[in-house]
């Protein structure tokens, strides 16, 4: 799982704190991508070691603390790169960071990920007409279909790509609790 990457690109809008992106993370997506405090924490710590964001030290007075993230040009480049050609496996991630970070180019986004996809199914087609032998052809089918499935999947986000962008954040459960008490 390429954190480093989901953290980056929800940092494009501009600088936020280690909670924030988590609760961020944690609204958006719930259990199907999950991330604890500790991940992220570390996540954070490695990409300013590695110079991809610089903290600022925000003093508060009831409260500990906060580090303010902000990216730097090289976080940048890591963000778009993660947006436009991140792991696969990651997709339903990068989109929905897409959605909140890149909504002025969600489509575009869309299409480069859908293009992509397409590519890799071509490939993988290709390379099943000379798998024999073994279990590859049935290994090969399983991750053309796996791929069919993100294309399918892809084609139905792009048709409610307006509504999807135009749809508010998800609130942090914490949020919400409080609201309710």
């Amino acid at each position: 799982m390429a954190l480093s990457g989901a953290l980056a690109a929800l940092l494009l809008p501009g600088p936020s704190h280690g909670y924030e992106l988590h609760a961020t993370l944690e609204a958006e997506l719930g259990s199907l991508w999950v991330t604890r405090p500790s991940q992220v924490y570390l996540t954070l710590g490695r990409m300013t070691r590695d110079g991809l964001v610089v903290t600022q030290r925000i003093h508060q007075e009831t409260r500990p603390d906060r580090q303010l993230l902000t990216l730097t040009e090289a976080g940048r480049r890591v963000a778009e790169d993660w947006l436009t050609a991140g792991p696969p496996d990651e997709l339903v991630v990068r989109v929905a960071v897409a959605r909140l970070v890149a909504a002025d180019r969600f489509t575009a986004l869309l299409t480069a990920m859908t293009d992509e996809r397409t590519e890799t199914l071509h490939r993988l087609r290709a390379a099943r007409a000379s798998d024999i032998g073994g279990f590859r052809a049935e290994a090969r089918d399983a991750e053309i279909r796996a791929v069919e499935a993100q294309l399918h999947w892809l084609e139905s986000v792009r048709e409610r790509a307006d509504e999807l962008v135009a749809r508010p954040r998800a609130r942090p459960i914490d949020d919400q609790a409080a609201e309710l008490a």
